[in-house]
């Protein structure tokens, strides 16, 4: 089981809030986040939230580039994931040290298999819909569970098609996208299910809105986020994806001594 802290190097984080695009303020992060336990940095500079507004590749890189040479330089052990949909971004991330691409737009194209594979990298693949402006209105299934499960399938089997192993591709069924509140919901009680696809269960719920309670803000999220992390690992996650690192890191040592005890 893997801990990955997300650095969000954008302006408009749903959780941050604040701008987060002080180089000085995000190492101050990474370095908590190596502190508290993370495995890896999950680095993003375009907001994937409902709604967020698209960025260029120059503008991406601009936020993200620097703090990925800084972390990497400080930090050469810590594998660095770089959160983008953009072939000029992932290049120049992969280029720089980052070994994990996070590529959340559902439809990761033959371009970007190869470059992660010409870079001996890792891919997540996450199941969405649409873009971050028009995800919550496709959210209409007739099979939850085996529409998902049946793209991943067909993704696996692209990435595949250009010469990466199973070890290398990492899935994520996508909390949050494309999906209604019962949706999320259902796929977390069912996440056992993808186990079947023979490869890496990324689960990314950190402070989502699914999990609100009575309209709570993200910073109020926290205790539904943890008792969710909990049910992910018991249903098979291989790497959390959050904000928390040191409580979820508590969350992951006492799952691990639960597991290992007689």
């Amino acid at each position: 089981m893997q801990l990955m802290g997300i650095v969000n190097a954008t302006p408009d984080s749903f959780y941050d809030g604040n701008p987060q695009n002080n180089l000085d303020a995000l190492l101050k992060k990474c370095a908590d986040y190596v502190a508290d336990g993370a495995d890896i940095l999950d680095i993003g500079g375009e907001s994937t939230r409902p709604g967020a507004t698209p960025v260029s590749a120059q503008e991406e890189l601009a936020r993200v580039l620097p703090l990925i040479q800084a972390a990497h330089e400080k930090w050469p052990n810590v594998p660095l994931s770089l959160d983008t949909v953009k072939i000029p971004v992932a290049a120049e991330g992969l280029k720089n040290g980052v070994t994990i691409i996070n590529d959340v737009s559902g439809t990761p194209d033959l371009e970007m298999f190869s470059l992660v594979k010409k870079h001996n990298a890792q891919i997540v693949i996450m199941h969405s819909r649409g873009t971050p402006q028009t995800m919550q209105t496709l959210t209409r299934y007739e099979d939850l569970l085996g529409e998902i499960k049946e793209f991943l399938l067909q993704k696996i089997s692209q990435a595949q098609s250009c010469g990466l192993s199973k070890e290398q591709i990492i899935i994520d069924v996508g909390f949050g996208f494309a999906k209604t509140r019962e949706q999320n919901y259902t796929l977390l009680k069912h996440l056992a299910d993808f186990k079947t696809l023979g490869v890496r269960l990324l689960v990314g719920l950190s402070r989502k809105t699914f999990l609100a309670q009575k309209r709570e803000l993200p910073p109020k999220r926290k205790t539904q986020t943890l008792a969710a992390h909990l049910v992910a690992l018991q249903n098979g996650a291989d790497i959390l994806r959050v904000h928390d690192v040191r409580d979820t890191r508590k969350i992951i040592d006492f799952y691990a001594e639960l597991e290992a005890a007689k």
